[in-house]
């Protein structure tokens, strides 16, 4: 059975969704026209397809992390399709484009975590890859970070058995609740997440008394599970990071059933994780 929504053409009673041509930077070393979405290296399989994107910090050591990504690729590089955005336009590699997002990507903590107030630069992301309508072309769309070591091939495997619902399906990835490294949300899903965020909005402030000082994973997790009412599902394979309370060990990244590794923002620390990972 495959997914139903978007602007599909059917064959035989099944839907088949049709790649749309990836744009490319025209003359050379300038930012392309339109959305810069580029095709990966992705199996193709139907029901799996994956539209990856991560966000970027400018001239910042996720450059480099994603620049080696790309090299090697790995990672968002590995999906079916992959776009990056960042608030400049910015050629990661030859001929790899960031899409710019109207948004300051700088952003204080607070909360009674601490954790980063992110939430209006994510919305603004999401905003920007909804118009783009790209991922109404793939089963299911992924957020990673530039600092995790994603495996999409594993991903790929954990969602055979899943199916997408009228209110869409997501990934719960830690008993905390879902974190941010890596965000898994079926199409319908991110249709749903992207025509009631501002109900969800409206919701959380008032029983916030404004607005509630929580990173845009728990903003994301609390909108879809308890006012949007996508489909939850948990998963605590997916992701093995520092705030999900890992085993000892984890950091050699040799366990095979972990889709994803977080945090290794030193290159070096990267690519011996991913280079254990691929070898396991």
């Amino acid at each position: 059975e495959q997914l139903q929504v978007g602007p599909a053409a059917h064959t035989g009673g099944q839907a088949v969704h049709p790649r749309l041509p990836a744009l490319t930077p025209e003359p050379e070393h300038q930012p392309p026209a339109g959305p810069a979405t580029y095709t990966g290296v992705g199996a193709g399989v139907p029901g799996q397809s994956l539209f990856c994107y991560a966000l970027m910090l400018p001239h910042s050591y996720e450059q480099t992390l994603l620049a080696a990504q790309h090299e090697r690729k790995v990672s968002l590089f590995g999906c079916d399709e992959y776009a990056l955005y960042s608030d400049e336009a910015i050629e990661v590699a030859p001929g790899l484009w960031t899409n710019i997002v109207d948004v300051d990507l700088k952003c204080g903590r607070g909360g009674e975590f601490g954790t980063a107030l992110n939430t209006p630069i994510f919305l603004a992301v999401w905003r920007k890859l909804v118009s783009e309508k790209r991922y109404l072309y793939h089963a299911w769309t992924v957020k990673t970070d530039p600092d995790s070591v994603f495996l999409p091939a594993r991903l790929r495997l954990r969602l055979q058995p899943l199916r997408d619902e009228p209110r869409g399906v997501y990934l719960n990835n830690c008993k905390f609740g879902l974190h941010g490294p890596l965000e898994v949300l079926s199409r319908n899903a991110v249709t749903a997440w992207s025509q009631g965020v501002q109900r969800c909005t409206e919701h959380f402030d008032r029983l916030c008394s404004g607005p509630c000082k929580w990173g845009e994973d728990m903003f994301m997790d609390q909108c879809l599970m308890k006012v949007l009412m996508v489909k939850r599902v948990s998963d605590f394979r997916i992701l093995q990071e520092d705030h999900c309370d890992p085993p000892y060990g984890w950091k050699s990244c040799q366990n095979t059933s972990i889709v994803a590794f977080h945090p290794f923002k030193e290159l070096a620390g990267y690519e011996t994780c991913i280079s254990n990972a691929l070898a396991s």
